[in-house]
Formats: C-alpha cells, structure tokens, sequence
C-alpha cells in the first residue's frame, strides 16, 4: 500500500506480514535483507515501494518499531508492541504472537460480517417474495374474480394494495441504508468519522452481547501478550483498553485502573469493577497468586472468543425460523383471504 494513501492494512495482510517478520528473525536473517526478499515478491507495486523503504530505513539501522511507525500504515498498537519487543529482547515471540492475535482478529470480523449478511438477506428475500405476491400473483385472483362476475373481498383488496406499497417501500428504504452504510464505510477507510453513524454503532455495541464478548476477547488477548512481553499489568491495561473500541468494558477497564492506582490488588479491582466475574474472577485470583496471569488471560480470552462465536450462531438460529414463520403466516393469511371467498363463489356457480 503506498505511504501517501496512508489506507490501513487489513487484519489479515497484518497477521502475514508479523508472520514472515517473525521467520526472518526467527531464521536470524537481517530485517533490511528479508524485507526486501518480502518486497520482491510483493504484488502491488505500492506495497513493494513500501517494503523497499523500509528495507532501506532497517538497513540504516533504525529500529523496526521506527521503521513501521514512519510508514503510517501500521496500526499503534502494532507500534508499541513492537517496540516493547525490541526493549525486552522478544520481538521474533512478539511478532508471532502479533500474527496470531491479527489472524484471530481476522476470523472474528469475518465471522461478524456473515452473522449480518445472513439476516440482511434472508429479510431481502422475504420482502421480495412478498412484493412478487402482492404485485403479481394477486392481480390474477382479482382477474378471476371478475370473470365469475364476482369482487375479491374488501379485506384483499386492501391487503393487496398496502402489502405492495410495503414491500416497495421497505426495499428502497433498505437500498437508502445499503448505500448510506457503504457510503459510511467509504469514508472511514479514508480516515473520516460520521458522528451519527459512530454514535449509532456505539449504542449498538453497549447492548449486543455479541459486540461485548469481542470487547472482552480483544482485551484479555492482548493483556495477556503484554504480560507475556514482561510489560506490569497497569500498562497492559492501558494499552489493551485503547483497542476494546466499546465504551462499556472501556468504562470498566478505566475504573479498575483507577482501582489499582488506589492500592488495591489485581483481584479485588478486577471483581469491584465487574470487569470480570464468576469463574474467570476465580481464575484470575489463582493465575495472580501462581504468577501465571498471562496464561489465564489466554484461556480468557479463549472462552469469549467461543462465547462471541456462540452468540452469532445463535443469533442466526433465532433469526432464520423467527423470518419463515413470517413469510409463511403472511403468504397464508393473504391466500385464505383470496381463496375461501373464491371457493364460496364455485360452490354456488356448481
């Protein structure tokens, strides 16, 4: 991706370029070396720029957390752990762990993103069909009635004419909100923010348990790499609560801060703020007391990883029964309505 974009890397091109990073160091090759084998068998002229450059800034001896940070393409978090890595002498573990936590992150959103397409579809669909009954099938009920010199009910009549203004109207208004979300998704990969759209997801994100589950993986993810890397547990949870991106576990990881600033041990903060409870509180007491807390932040953030996947799934379980049931009551409601009075005409014409 060329500099002057200064357009993001997507999580998964991140999770393979950690990854490449982490072999090469891993193989005891020079970053300005393998960065520029990386950029040979780059496939947009852009991104080999990119590489070349920074093949050329590590070959003058910056430090590779310097050389990501002046690209502009790099996420911050990305930055600093890079860094932190370099500081502790750990940068080929940092970079795999990085690879690791981008490529889950990766699968996450792509989860997300079915989770939504799904219902949007299958409400498309719906409100297709419906329009087609409205619009086509109805008008020849109407034409049957007329030829046995008889009137369709004022009930259908009705139905027919409010259904197929619905329909139409409901698939504008959803082509209205497909093209403000892709107009919405536009802006923000140039680095723009609508604040009505922002503050609309926001609202969303406190209220879905879905969206709090991803919060809870993301932060106990890379709290569990800081401590990992040897950085104290009130940095990694500042870094971590910069990448939640959801103002109710961010709320509760500012409060537990606050706690352990004021004295007070990882447990007990932990437990007052509701960061956490049940038995991961448990686990979290034990992982403190046995030194081993970025372990249990691991296995944490591995329960809500299958809690948030477990959340969609049902999600769409509840969805695609809750659309049929729909369609099928409406499509028989509407038929009844037609029929039974066009049978009573035959019975008496018979």
């Amino acid at each position: 991706m060329a500099k002057e974009e200064k357009k993001q890397y997507s999580a998964r091109e991140l999770s393979a370029f950690c990854l490449q990073v982490s072999i090469l160091l891993h193989a005891a090759i020079p970053l300005d070396e393998g960065l520029s084998v990386m950029a040979e068998d780059a496939q947009r002229d852009e991104e080999k720029k990119l590489l070349l450059k920074m093949a050329e800034d590590a070959e003058l001896g910056n430090p590779f957390s310097k050389v990501l940070k002046e690209t502009g393409v790099y996420p911050a978090y990305m930055v600093r752990m890079t860094k932190l890595g370099e500081e502790t002498g750990t940068l080929d573990q940092i970079m795999e762990s990085l690879a690791e936590y981008y490529e889950k992150e990766h699968i996450m959103m792509k989860n997300m993103k079915n989770a939504m397409t799904y219902p949007a579809m299958m409400i498309g669909m719906l409100l297709i069909v419906l329009l087609v009954l409205f619009t086509r099938v109805m008008p020849v009920f109407e034409k049957v009635y007329k030829q046995l010199g008889a009137q369709m009910p004022p009930v259908s009549i009705a139905a027919t004419r409010l259904g197929g203004i619905f329909c139409a109207v409901s698939l504008v208004i959803i082509l209205l909100l497909g093209i403000a979300a892709f107009f919405v998704w536009i802006m923000g990969r140039n680095g723009k923010k609508i604040l009505l759209a922002e503050g609309l997801v926001n609202w969303l994100k406190r209220r879905s348990k879905i969206a709090k589950s991803i919060a809870n993986r993301r932060f106990t993810a890379v709290l569990s790499l800081t401590l990992k890397s040897g950085l104290d547990l009130e940095k990694g949870m500042e870094l971590a609560g910069e990448l939640v991106e959801n103002p109710a576990v961010e709320q509760k990881i500012r409060r537990c801060a606050g706690s352990l600033e004021a004295g007070n041990d990882y447990y007990s903060a932990m437990k007052e703020t509701g960061l956490f409870s049940g038995f991961y509180i448990q686990m979290i007491k034990v992982g403190t007391r046995s030194g081993r807390l970025d372990s249990v932040m691991s296995e944490i953030s591995k329960s809500y990883e299958e809690e948030a996947d477990l959340a969609t799934e049902q999600m769409i379980g509840r969805f695609e029964p809750t659309v049929i049931a729909v369609l099928a009551v409406s499509v028989g409601m509407i038929l009844l309505s037609v029929m039974l009075p066009l049978i009573g005409v035959l019975s008496a014409i018979g």
